[in-house]
């Protein structure tokens, strides 16, 4: 991950090159049959990252993406790289990923008890806290705390929820900002944990990637970090911030703005309603 010089500013794309929020044109199908999602299965939405939705990188970000590589690499004991779209030149190409975001909600959801279906044992997992001392280009430490959360609507969560500490405390992460600037930044931070992506998620990026900056053996990249995604959890809602993949590593997206799926223009809209078929 690169260390972004506090005073400076990244140009922004146009926004009138495309527009944000662009759509896939899909004809519309009818089915007889119906299927009844539970209650988590609502919570689910996807979204998508657009190459047209980025934002600044700047050295706020920059200290919150390196604070996650130096906390995933000591759980996962190797040393990794959070790389960032400007150093795999992602900044100037035209790409989208899709996702799904989790369901946040902890709290197990009410069910009839004549429809409900017995959960997998499941090992006990709990939350870790990391303290990290960041230093300054000079002067003392500035204490940071990173919250880890696993997944908890995956099957089995992350081996390091099971083994590491409740707490513990890291070396130092060292950074070439000024004290005062590091002492008006966010000290807290919270991330969930879950590998529910697929190993090759980033895919629709490796076009887009010289091909001497894909790994081409995946024992180059440790496989802790296949299908890894790491959420943002601020003001009780996810935002997508890091997504690991076999032939990429660990991406840092944590600056693309996430669209909603859901969101279409009246063309397509249009064009939806033309393929409906109304049976009486």
């Amino acid at each position: 991950m690169l260390f972004i010089e506090a005073i400076s500013r990244a140009n922004t794309q146009s926004s009138d090159k495309k527009s944000l929020i662009r759509t896939t044109t899909r004809s519309i199908k009818s089915n007889k049959d119906s299927v009844d999602l539970s209650s988590a299965a609502h919570q689910v939405k996807e979204i998508h990252l657009d190459s047209y939705t980025k934002q600044p990188l700047t050295a706020s970000t920059s200290i919150f993406a390196n604070l996650i590589e130096h906390v995933l690499s000591h759980v996962m004991g190797s040393k990794l790289h959070l790389h960032s779209p400007e150093e795999l030149d992602l900044d100037s190409k035209d790409w989208r990923v899709f996702l799904q975001i989790p369901p946040m909600d902890t709290e197990k959801s009410k069910t009839n008890a004549a429809y409900a279906t017995p959960e997998p044992s499941r090992r006990p997992a709990k939350q870790l806290i990391f303290h990290i001392p960041v230093k300054p280009s000079y002067d003392i430490p500035v204490e940071m705390t990173l919250l880890l959360s696993p997944h908890n609507g995956s099957p089995e969560t992350l081996d390091m929820f099971h083994t590491f500490p409740k707490e513990s405390w890291l070396p130092v992460l060292n950074t070439p900002y000024p004290p005062d600037f590091l002492n008006q930044q966010p000290t807290h931070h919270h991330i969930l944990l879950d590998q529910d992506g697929e190993s090759d998620q980033l895919s629709p990026l490796y076009a887009h990637i010289n091909q001497s900056q894909l790994t081409t053996t995946e024992s180059d990249i440790s496989p802790k970090v296949f299908g890894l995604r790491i959420w943002r959890a601020k003001n009780n809602r996810l935002s997508p911030v890091a997504l690991g993949d076999n032939k990429i590593g660990l991406l840092f997206v944590g600056d693309y703005k996430p669209l909603d799926n859901s969101f279409i223009d009246d063309d397509e809209k249009s064009r939806q309603a033309s393929n409906l078929h109304i049976q009486a």
